[in-house]
């Protein structure tokens, strides 16, 4: 089978010829170790990495999704993520900076870079009030030059042997951030919940934007990003999440299969508290069943003859501090667990971040081609 081939058999719940390999992202140092050459835009200061979760300037960010593309092909992936609704930007934009490490991006979330941790992070957010929301106005997904941004981005792509995934959201994640925190939000759905419902369904409705414009330039497959819970369960209570997310979850699962794209769903943490809802929603795959937490096996046994499951190489410990053997062990675990069958892609268990040695990237791949050959040992 091709790479496309192969991708999609396992999201048809079908056995391929191996077990397909693809990821959520390749932080920027990463992708310097693969293609060996600085990916980065000269004009940043090399002595830090950005994650691919800011975007600086539109032509940059073009070059940095391109060399993202570039390294997955290299390493062999199946399908790669050619870009989020988070590296999408207008010409125009510039982030406001607030400091030495401080800025904010345009969703309105105030982002910290960390040089020690080699990736940015959000620490605030600018909506508090009523009157915040109502003068808040979220990207727009059609805009021409996000639009412009995506054909780039995906024109040398038209016709090659790989699966491009598209990386948005549903509501929930950039709502508490745009919020400030899920702490805030929280207070919000005991105490102002008509508050929290406007902004969550304020930033669901851009959200659905970006997924159409997504579809309409041509990726094969939306990944749906929002978390949901942390190594305890979810961070609302499944009641919240049913109430405020989980419509939203349902209504980009049923716009993507109006074109008959896939909609895989990505989560850390704990999700059994609430991995029927989502599993109901439609979704055809799930990311990473975050190892600790959950049960690659279980979830497998539950859940493989509904819905495709991608995971989830511990990107925590093995991956960074692992050596090759701790890899090749960890990779024969998920295959184990669960490619029987079809079904299955392997990736790791949230991203490939700054910190993941390169070294072990290309051994996870070596030894999912080696023991993910089917029929399986």
């Amino acid at each position: 089978m091709n790479h496309r081939n192969r991708f999609f058999a396992a999201l048809d719940l079908k056995e391929p010829d191996y077990v397909p390999i693809t990821d959520a992202g390749l932080d920027p140092p990463i992708v310097e170790g693969v293609l060996g050459k600085d990916t980065l835009p000269a004009q940043r200061p090399r002595n830090y990495a950005l994650s691919m979760m800011e975007a600086s300037d539109w032509q940059s960010s073009i070059d940095s999704r391109l060399a993202m593309v570039q390294a997955c092909r290299k390493l062999d992936f199946d399908a790669a993520p050619v870009f989020s609704d988070y590296s999408l930007i207008t010409k125009s934009f510039a982030p406001k900076v607030l400091g030495a490490a401080r800025f904010i991006d345009q969703w309105g979330r105030i982002m910290e870079r960390s040089p020690k941790g080699k990736t940015t992070y959000f620490v605030g957010g600018l909506v508090g009030t009523p009157e915040d929301l109502e003068n808040y106005v979220p990207p727009d997904g059609f805009h021409p030059d996000i639009v412009k941004m995506m054909e780039t981005i995906l024109k040398p792509m038209k016709g090659e042997d790989i699966v491009t995934m598209g990386l948005v959201h549903s509501g929930w994640h950039l709502a508490f951030q745009v919020r400030g925190g899920i702490d805030k939000i929280g207070i919000d759905f005991y105490r102002n919940p008509t508050f929290a419902r406007n902004l969550i369904d304020k930033i669901a409705a851009a959200c659905r934007r970006f997924a159409e414009a997504m579809i309409e330039a041509g990726v094969d497959v939306l990944f749906v990003t929002d978390d949901y819970a942390d190594n305890h369960g979810p961070l609302i209570s499944p009641k919240f999440f049913k109430q405020y997310e989980l419509p939203h979850l349902e209504r980009i699962v049923q716009i993507a299969h109006r074109h008959h794209i896939p909609v895989l769903k990505h989560s850390d943490g704990n999700l059994y508290p609430i991995l029927d809802d989502i599993c109901n929603s439609g979704i055809d795959g799930l990311h990473p069943i975050e190892p600790g937490p959950m049960n690659l096996s279980d979830v497998k046994d539950r859940y493989g003859r509904r819905i495709c499951l991608l995971g989830n190489v511990d990107c925590k410990y093995v991956l960074p501090y692992g050596n090759e053997e701790d890899v090749r062990n960890d990779v024969r675990r998920c295959i184990d667990a669960a490619a029987k069958g079809g079904g299955f892609v392997l990736t790791s268990s949230n991203s490939i971040h700054a910190n993941v040695k390169v070294e072990n990237v290309y051994a996870m791949v070596d030894e999912a081609r080696k023991y993910g050959k089917y029929p399986l040992r």
